[in-house]
């Protein structure tokens, strides 16, 4: 049978349980406001009650109100006693202590029947504290009478709109519906609701909708029940710490989506209310019902609770717990944070298992923070993410002390620091060779929940691309000399030795740099051993080669593994040839030796390729930084970022010697006194200003009709490759200069007008080497402003020209400036 679950306790619940805070109204609130004796005393043991109350520390709260009821009692100051005796029931009904509640009530009627103060509100108050015991404990008659007299009382002491009157309401509906007495049960919710619609405080409204729809799903009105979930839902969902009551709500929905047949939802709403539950009153009578009804779901979905993979059980806990918390609470900052998950963990690799569940596993996420925010908000974020359900699904989070730090807050920059040594994407190619490929592996994995601004993902997508070419060669060539050594000499002369224990040691160390060469191939991070030769099976074209290294790796030390050395030598190799870094191959297995150092010679060229490139961009920067404008000085000219890498973009396609004859041109222009930047922008205004270039015109130095007819022949190549670039990735190209000299303004430069800017200040050699160096990439079919802008979106994290596309259709903050 599907019971519908009833917000309040029936049995006592394990000790070591949180109580309900506030499971019901309380209307002790009035009592505590009272004038007494010794107030500020009592008001710091009520301070600190809660306080105990809030961490879940039971014992001592009991401990707490017991010595201080005694204490009251010796100084025979009554007002204190009745206001703790009031505490007392609470405590002791929401822990499920009812003899104990029992026995409290009767003493706090007692303090007000020996002075004869039944006919005041504070014994109402009392009275209605003492009737929500007896109703819990099940003494039904003692508290369909206790709430007749308090009914009788405020009906004669209070207004009928006080918000007291509502809360008897409220509380005998719970009565009603024990009894089963569903529809005297709404009767009483709706008018509750009806006196609390204007509370300042709308937790009673939200309170008495949840209590309401659990009447009606019990006449089976659905449909009804769900319009005052919905208005529960807005109220309770997402408080910090959560209220207690979202777990009725929660398990509210689950009740009407079973009735209507829809038993996903219904699974879902469960799985939300039982952390809820467990957090507020542990395993209780109620978390037993709801886990029934649960199992029920489930049953009619086919099967049992499925068994959630780490990674979407995280994104299942963020969207059910922490999206509600952080929209509700921190709405102002949502736009500037990431939450996800992402880190060391197998989750976040996709490679959990049942073993991976004994530690580091459970439910939780990443909320990274920037830098820039303010450590009391960050704080505030830590508390918030803290008293968050600990479990879901059935799944406890089971942490070690070396995890502190992998789920929870955490500023952008501590998380790639921890990771890989660096703030970010590493800057340096000795950065990038410093830092292990797993920590890359793991600073890439899992996934981003929600990123609003961003920032964060910017730098994971930089990150994805892989290596830098250079850097990437100069491992795959380490890699490669490894296996050379390891397999291809060692291994085989330790055997001839017969020293197999140390041949098995070779043996190994081959078989973990082919995987890491394999990786390198395809430019992905290797992630740390215990996934390496998994990761290696899932590379495109590597499975039979995983397949060869598994076999050898439980080859027996009897049995001699040089000839599947071999053969993963000669796939190596042939792999290492089809990326035409290296010179073709035979049939027979290469010397991964003599392929490493052909390796090594490319990345070294590559790094003196882009040494000059970085050379020749901070020496136009530093030239750039000194141009006058005549409106001043230029944003653009305190944006070395952007300029970088604009100007690495263009010079990254360049053949090495064009690009260090022009590096010289440059210098010895600014060595004699020159400003080619500004030369070149001056150029430009004879097309976007020609009345004030005029001014200037015969102050720029003179340039032959060669030097011109050689630079217009250059420019009629180059236009046709930027309107082929335009049409063929629109998005792309509406961020870039408006293409013909037409078009030119006071406030637009076009790029035909740009590049005759830029050509105007070479040499005639570096104009004439240049133009050489056009008419091959033409003649090869190949277009320079797709080259450039393929260098210009890799900068900004995209591995393509089509992706930077799609990123910038999908998306404004695709993180690629508004002109290129």
């Amino acid at each position: 049978m599907h019971r519908i679950w009833i917000c309040r306790q029936k049995r006592p619940a394990s000790p070591n349980c949180p109580p309900v805070l506030h499971s019901i109204w309380h209307s002790i609130s009035s009592l505590r406001c009272r004038k007494k004796r010794n107030s500020m005393q009592i008001q710091q043991t009520l301070s600190r009650l809660d306080d105990l109350l809030h961490q879940c520390r039971l014992d001592e709260a009991e401990t707490l109100l017991t010595q201080a009821v005694a204490q009251a009692q010796a100084e025979a100051d009554t007002d204190s006693e009745k206001l703790l005796r009031n505490e007392q029931i609470g405590f002791y009904r929401d822990c499920g202590k009812f003899p104990a509640a029992l026995e409290t009530a009767a003493a706090a009627r007692a303090l007000f029947e020996q002075t004869g103060e039944t006919d005041t509100i504070s014994y109402a108050t009392t009275l209605l504290n003492c009737a929500n015991a007896y109703r819990a404990a099940g003494n039904y008659e003692d508290a369909f009478a206790a709430y007749e007299t308090v009914q009788s009382l405020y009906v004669r002491l209070l207004p009928p709109d006080d918000g007291r009157v509502a809360s008897l309401w409220n509380n005998l509906a719970l009565l009603y519906q024990e009894t089963e007495q569903w529809e005297q049960a709404c009767t009483c919710l709706k008018q509750a609701l009806e006196l609390v619609q204007h509370d300042p405080d709308p937790t009673r409204t939200g309170i008495s909708a949840a209590n309401l729809a659990v009447s009606l799903l019990r006449l089976h009105r659905t449909a009804e029940a769900l319009c005052y979930l919905q208005q529960a839902e807005k109220i309770l969902i997402g408080k910090t710490p959560s209220d207690f009551h979202a777990s009725a709500v929660y398990a509210g929905f689950g009740d009407a989506y079973y009735q209507l047949g829809e038993y996903v939802k219904a699974a879902d709403a469960y799985e939300k209310a039982l952390p809820e539950i467990e957090l507020h009153m542990g395993r209780n009578n109620f978390y037993e019902i709801v886990s029934e009804n649960l199992k029920q779901t489930y049953a009619r979905l086919g099967g049992g609770r499925p068994e959630e993979r780490g990674l979407r059980l995280c994104e299942r806990y963020y969207i059910a717990f922490g999206k509600p918390m952080l929209e509700r609470n921190f709405g102002a900052v949502l736009p500037r944070l990431a939450i996800g998950l992402a880190g060391e963990g197998s989750e976040c690799l996709g490679y959990d298992d049942a073993l991976s569940r004994d530690h580091d596993f459970g439910a939780g996420f990443c909320i990274w923070v920037p830098d820039d925010l303010p450590e009391e908000t960050v704080q505030q974020l830590r508390n918030a993410y803290a008293v968050l359900p600990k479990s879901y699904c059935g799944v406890s989070r089971v942490a070690m002390p070396e995890a502190d730090g992998r789920v929870g807050v955490c500023r952008q920059s501590a998380f790639f620091r921890r990771l890989l040594g660096t703030d970010g994407v590493p800057e340096t190619e000795a950065q990038w060779l410093e830092i292990e490929s797993g920590m890359l592996a793991a600073a890439c994995s899992g996934a981003v929940f929600r990123d609003d601004s961003g920032s964060f993902t910017a730098v994971r997508r930089k990150l994805l691309l892989g290596y830098p070419e250079e850097v990437r060669l100069r491992r795959l060539a380490q890699a490669l000399g490894r296996m050379a050594q390891c397999g291809q000499y060692n291994y085989p002369r330790m055997r001839q030795r017969g020293d197999y224990a140390t041949a098995q040691l070779y043996l190994t160390e081959f078989c973990k740099n082919a995987m890491e060469a394999c990786h390198l191939l395809r430019n992905q991070y290797a992630p740390y051993e215990k996934w390496l030769l998994r990761s290696t099976a899932e590379l495109e074209g590597f499975g039979a080669l995983a397949e060869s290294l598994r076999n050898l790796l439980l080859l027996p030390p009897e049995q001699d593994g040089s000839g599947q050395i071999e053969s993963i030598c000669a796939a190596i190799g042939k792999e290492c040839t089809a990326m035409d870094k290296t010179e073709k191959t035979t049939a027979q297995a290469p010397f991964l030796a003599d392929t490493a150092k052909t390796l090594a010679a490319q990345a070294a060229a590559l790094e003196k390729h882009r040494a000059t490139v970085e050379q020749l961009a901070e020496l136009e920067f530093r030239t750039f930084d000194k141009v006058q404008g005549i409106g001043g000085r230029a944003a653009c000219q305190d944006d070395w970022e952007t300029f970088s890498i604009m100007r690495r973009s263009q010079y990254l396609p360049w053949e090495e010697e064009l690009l260090e004859q022009w590096l010289a041109a440059f210098t010895a222009a600014v060595q004699a006194g020159r400003n080619p930047i500004m030369e070149k922008y001056a150029r430009m205004m004879e097309s976007t200003d020609p009345q004030l270039y005029a001014g200037f015109a015969d102050q720029l130095p003179e340039l032959s009709p060669e030097f011109v007819q050689l630079r217009e022949a250059v420019i009629a190549i180059q236009i046709p490759w930027m309107e082929e670039f335009t049409a063929k990735y629109p998005h792309l190209g509406s961020r870039a200069r408006a293409i013909h000299t037409a078009e030119d303004s006071t406030a637009q430069t076009s790029y035909e007008t740009y590049l005759r800017g830029e050509l105007s200040v070479y040499p005639f050699e570096v104009l004439y080497g240049y133009g050489r160096w056009v008419v091959s990439l033409y003649q090869a079919g190949k277009n320079l402003a797709c080259m450039t802008m393929a260098e210009t979106v890799r900068a900004y994290g995209y591995a393509s020209l089509e992706a930077a596309e799609q990123a910038c259709a999908e998306t404004p903050l695709s993180g690629i400036p508004l002109q290129l």
